[in-house]
Parts: structure tokens; sequence; C-alpha cells
């Protein structure tokens, strides 16, 4: 039986809500340190609790979404996410502020899960490629646009608030798609089985599993790269560059330029390249970006573009790396592609927050500790795709031999 599938837009505004609750507000985190009377660290612990359980959720969503249908589980997870906005808005204190940002991690991350999970219910591998990468394209440039809007309702309004309720009105928007035009797409006699130890099976499977693990946790060491950079880049605008922090929205603009200009790239060959290829070739210049970063602030660069214009490459990288990623991590067993697409979001949201820890015990008053994170961070990614390369092509050597 055919499967309708998803409009492309509807899943590309689906996964940016979750990328708006991620970062939109990271223009106002010193406002909010202001107005609630908390610490610096404080405020950025909202994000790195968002992204801790962001990643622990998406373990559950994967396997709800193989058993119970895609779209009843992102319905209630969208409404948690609309219920959670609101709660933010009315924060009084960090404690609630902290509560919201909990909640809005549970309701956010089924889209992004379930969305790959229903890309690889419609379309082939190669197909799957293309769309991953719009996909990709829609959530750099959501990436991009929320600090730009977050920073711009900080301004208009003076009320960093104003960024939550932005996300529940455009939240509105692929809650009534979804509930009224969307239809299932996993497939009855597809549905996994086996309760809670069918779950844990399938989980075990997958991280047996070499190829697997390998590019999943190396697009998460990109990932970790990123939210270290993000939580810490406001702080080094006021105190390195002297701008204000709602200069985050300008900077990220040239990441989100590169990863635009990758993804546009991997939806034009994707399914003529081997996807092993692109993702090794994407994380060399992404360790390349970092490095050229360390080295201009070891150097004593102190302007904006000496922090912009190495992220820009950092971001033309990424863009080749994230798309092919997902689609090797949902296909390598595509009866569990929820589950698949759970730990996959896991390791990466999961190493992301870890990305944040280490970005509250470095200093904030130079570019250098951030750049030998990030360098470290990139390397090992780099590693981690150069081994599954090396696996992945002996593995198909020995079945043509075979």
């Amino acid at each position: 039986m055919t499967v309708r599938k998803p409009p492309v837009i509807f899943l590309v505004t689906v996964t940016a809500a979750g990328i708006f609750a991620t970062n939109m507000y990271v223009p106002s985190l010193p406002a909010i340190a202001i107005d609630l009377a908390a610490s610096e660290r404080a405020v950025q612990f909202t994000m790195t609790a968002f992204l801790i359980v962001f990643a622990v959720f998406q373990l559950v969503y994967g396997p709800l979404a193989d058993r119970y249908g895609r779209k009843r589980i992102m319905l209630g997870g969208l409404t948690i996410f609309m219920i959670a906005n609101v709660i933010a808005a009315s924060a009084q204190s960090i404690e609630w502020l902290l509560v919201a940002r909990v909640l809005q991690a549970v309701g956010a991350c089924a889209g992004l899960v379930i969305s790959r999970a229903m890309v690889r219910d419609t379309y082939e591998r190669g197909e799957s490629a293309r769309i991953m990468a719009y996909l990709g394209m829609g959530s750099g440039v959501s990436s991009s646009v929320a600090p730009l809007l977050g920073g711009a309702l900080q301004g208009w309004t003076g009320d960093w608030r104003s960024s939550f309720v932005f996300m529940s009105v455009f939240t509105l928007g692929p809650m009534l798609v979804l509930a009224l035009t969307v239809r299932e797409t996993l497939r009855r006699e597809d549905a996994a089985r086996g309760g809670l130890g069918g779950m844990v099976r399938d989980y075990f499977s997958l991280l047996r599993t070499p190829e697997y693990m390998l590019f999943s946790v190396g697009a998460a060491m990109m990932n970790a790269t990123f939210f270290a950079f993000l939580t810490t880049a406001p702080f080094i605008l006021i105190n390195v560059v002297g701008a204000s922090p709602e200069r985050l929205g300008v900077v990220l603009l040239y990441i989100t330029t590169g990863f635009f200009v990758g993804n546009l790239v991997v939806s034009r060959i994707g399914a003529r390249f081997p996807l092993e290829r692109m993702i090794l070739g994407g994380s060399t210049l992404c360790f390349a970006g970092v490095a050229i970063f360390t080295v201009l602030a070891l150097g004593g660069a102190r302007s904006e573009e000496a922090i912009a214009l190495p992220m820009l490459l950092f971001g033309l990288g990424n863009g080749f790396v994230l798309p092919p990623s997902s689609v090797i991590a949902v296909s390598v067993r595509p009866q569990v592609a929820g589950t698949a697409s759970a730990l996959y979001g896991f390791n990466a949201f999961g190493l992301g927050a870890l990305g944040t820890v280490v970005a509250g015990l470095i200093s904030n008053d130079t570019q250098v500790p951030l750049g030998l994170a990030m360098m470290a961070m990139t390397g090992m990614a780099v590693v981690f795709f150069a081994t599954g390369t090396i696996i992945t092509r002996r593995r198909d050597v020995a079945r043509l031999r075979g």
C-alpha cells in the first residue's frame, strides 16, 4: 500500500518549532538574568536542562511512534510544547522558567524525531538524503532567524517573554496542518511489536551497530561544537568585542549561510555520491573553520569578523555532514526508523548539552578557550567519521566478494 507523503513544508515548519525553542531566547539571556535576579550560569543552565530533556525524551518518542503511529504522538508533543510556552511567558522566577524550559523540551523534540521517521517511511534511501537536506536547510534558516527574531523582539518590546509568545503563535500552524491534513505514514504491518522489552532490544541492536554509532556520535560532536559556541558567543560579544548580545543573530547568520549552501549542494548531489564521502569532506571543513577561529584568537583578533567568518566555514561543512548522517541513522534498520531517529537525536542533543556545560566552565574573556574546546570536539568527529567510512567500505567490499 502506498503511503501519502506529508508536505515538505509541514516537515520543515514542525522541525523549525523545535529549533526556535532551542535558541530564540538566547539574545535575551542577559536580560533574563537581570529581570529574574539570576546569575549568568543559572540562566545558561536553562539551555543545558532543555538540551538534556530534549535528548532523553527523543528516546521515548521514537519507540512510541514506531508502535502507535507518527501522527498522534507528534500531536501530543506539540500540545505539551504550546502549554510550556504559556508557562515560560508568565514565569516570575528562574525556577519557573526552568520548569517551562523542561516542558518545552518534552514537547519540542516530538516534531524533530518523528519528522525524520516520516521521511524514512515515505522515501527511498537516496531520495531521503535530498529531503533531509531540505529539512536541514529549513533548520539552518530557523537557527539563524530565531535569534534574529528573538533579538528584534527583545529590542522592540523590551521584554524577553515576547519570544515565548511568538513560539506559541508559530506552532499553531503545523499543529492545525497535522491535525487536519497529514495522514499517518506508518504502515500497520510495519508497526513495531514487543512492548518495553522490544524497545530495549531495538536500542541495544542499534548500540551494537558500529556504522550507526560512529556516524551518529560524530554528528553529535558537531552539535556539541555548535551549542558550545551558541551559549558562549553572547558573552564573548559583550566582553571581548564590545558589541550587544543581539549581534549574536548576525554572527549566526554567517553560520546559517554556510549551512544553507552545504545543504543545497547535498540536495542536488545526494543521490549521486556516497553519503560517507560527503560526511568526511564536510567534517574536514568544519575542523578547518574552528582551527582558523582559534588561530585568529591566539593572534589577538577581537573583531566580530574574526568570530563570524571562520564559523561560516564550520556551517558550510556541517551542511555536508548532518543530512547524510541522519539518513544513515534511519536506514540501518528501516523497520525501527523512529527508534533509530530517537537515538540519533538523543546523541545529538545529549552531547549538545555537554557542549553547553563545557561552555559554562570556560572563560568568556577571550575566544581562545572556546576555540580549543571546539577544535577538540570537531577533531573527534572527524576521527569517528573516518572510522565509520573505513568500516562501511570494508563491508561493501566483503559483500561484493561474497
